[in-house]
């Protein structure tokens, strides 16, 4: 029987960075826990702390709670194999290549959105928090080496300006993305925060 699905997670704050180890009861994206807002907290284990864009500064603490709330972008460095009776389902979604900017980096990335809106409408109508993203790569501000990861949670109240980097193609790529879980979210937010994705 399974303790949970760890993730490794990268959390960029406007000064600090930190990364460690994230618990999941039960599989899921990452941007779908940190946009049930029921916790205030990430609690991450196997914990470095380093001043944002100085990694060789980091010190390590075996866990910490970390405000999700006041995170720039949370990035998926690991993450594990998906349970056997993991379901999915096929939803058409047209992907789109985008460039983000923020006050401390930008962010060129793939996003998601219904074939039958533009990108526009669909951030307008956008509800979470956090913006799920495929393929990012980001660029400090300051200067730097621009970091690669597949996955990433961009927080959507840290958006300066943003531009579509090509218009979509015709042809509308189709996502497998997670059905919805049956079990509730309550119990695993509870889990989460005794077990410390």
């Amino acid at each position: 029987m399974t303790n949970g699905f760890s993730f490794t997670v990268e959390i960029f704050m406007p000064t600090m960075l930190y990364t460690g180890s994230y618990t999941l009861p039960l599989y899921r994206r990452v941007s779908d826990a940190l946009n049930n807002r029921l916790s205030r907290f990430i609690h991450l284990h196997q914990v470095s702390i380093a001043p944002l864009w100085r990694p060789q500064q980091a010190q390590r603490v075996p866990q910490a709670l970390v405000a999700w709330g006041d995170a720039l972008l949370v990035a998926v460095v690991a993450e594990p194999e998906p349970p056997p009776d993991h379901r999915t389902a096929v939803i058409p979604r047209a992907m789109e290549p985008v460039m983000f900017f923020t006050g401390e980096f930008a962010v060129r990335a793939e996003i998601y959105r219904r074939p039958d809106i533009g990108l526009d409408e669909m951030l307008n109508e956008l509800t979470d928090d956090f913006i799920p993203l495929r393929n990012a790569t980001i660029f400090p501000i300051h200067g730097g080496t621009p970091l690669q990861r597949s996955f990433a949670c961009l927080a959507q109240r840290t958006i300066q300006a943003l531009y579509a980097i090509r218009q979509p193609s015709s042809s509308e790529p189709v996502e497998e993305i997670a059905a919805p879980s049956d079990h509730t979210v309550a119990s695993e937010d509870t889990s989460t925060a005794q077990s410390g994705s």
